[in-house]
């Protein structure tokens, strides 16, 4: 039990120090390059997710045979696209593109026998389509690199406790990993005074979501958690992102901006332990 334990903290622990060295060494070398950072960060973020998937199920496997094992090869394919979107190409093609491609993950083998799926197919990538647009325009523009990046990273650190509780140990550790490594850019981001970029929040959409329709599907975690998940870096919407050079001001605004999200992942642990209490089928 005890190696158990020491096992998945490194496994969410190791990948997020390489991300917080990593990226350190690339905000410095592009500090005055948004655009050059962005894709950079959302390399080395996506090199993240695949180490920590590598240590939680030792190893990967091609070809993905379940939705969850599609969950590395989502963070490149992301990145990569994501890479692209910086310099204006397609966006919001390629995003109903992933969106659509990410539903069809969960759904595809059950459309012979059963048309109906395609109703959950195209909600799937409507909401994933949707939530691309607000994460990488509307919330990206009125947060600063380290509300966003923080906002994110309470997300999906709640998400993994979430997972735990609802039965899945291994998709806990990876969202827990995901959390912590967005907490080590978000740390990056508010130091630096620096955006994140848009490749970020798309690796996050697409990883994150499936960490939660895989716990809804085939483990425990309860509908209600995983929507109050899901929405609760909406809160960013509200309030102006703050871009000031003093830190102590900065930290201020940044603790009243992030409150809302800090609600919301309040409401959906709290679901957590009350529709799912922990399971021993880890």
């Amino acid at each position: 039990m005890n190696q158990m334990v020491v096992q998945s903290l490194l496994g969410v622990g190791l990948p997020a120090i390489a991300v917080l060295i990593a990226g350190a060494l690339w905000f410095v070398l592009c500090r005055e390059h948004p655009r050059v950072r962005a894709i950079g960060i959302g390399l080395i973020m996506a090199g993240g997710i695949v180490w920590a998937y590598q240590l939680a199920f030792s190893g990967l496997t091609y070809p993905p045979r379940e939705p969850g094992q599609w969950i590395p090869y989502l963070a490149i394919i992301a990145a990569l696209v994501g890479c692209l979107q910086c310099f204006r190409l397609g966006r919001q093609p390629f995003n109903f593109a992933l969106s659509l491609a990410t539903a069809l993950i969960f759904f595809w083998s059950q459309i012979p026998g059963n048309l109906l799926v395609l109703l959950w197919v195209l909600a799937l990538t409507i909401v994933l389509f949707v939530s691309a647009i607000l994460l990488q325009q509307l919330i990206e523009d009125r947060s600063s690199g380290a509300e966003f990046a923080l906002g994110l990273a309470i997300t999906a650190g709640a998400g993994g406790v979430a997972s735990f509780l609802g039965g899945s140990a291994v998709l806990g550790q990876i969202s827990g990993a995901l959390g912590l490594m967005l907490g080590a850019v978000a740390v990056l981001a508010f130091f630096f005074n620096a955006t994140v970029g848009t490749v970020v929040p798309l690796i996050y959409l697409l990883v994150f979501g499936t960490v939660l329709l895989s716990g809804c599907l085939f483990a425990q975690l309860p509908w209600l958690t995983a929507i109050l998940l899901w929405v609760a870096p909406w809160a960013l919407i509200f309030g102006q992102r703050s871009d000031q050079p003093r830190i102590s001001r900065r930290a201020g605004v940044l603790g009243l901006r992030i409150l809302g999200v800090v609600i919301l992942v309040a409401l959906a642990l709290g679901s957590a332990f009350l529709l799912a209490p922990p399971s021993s089928e880890l």
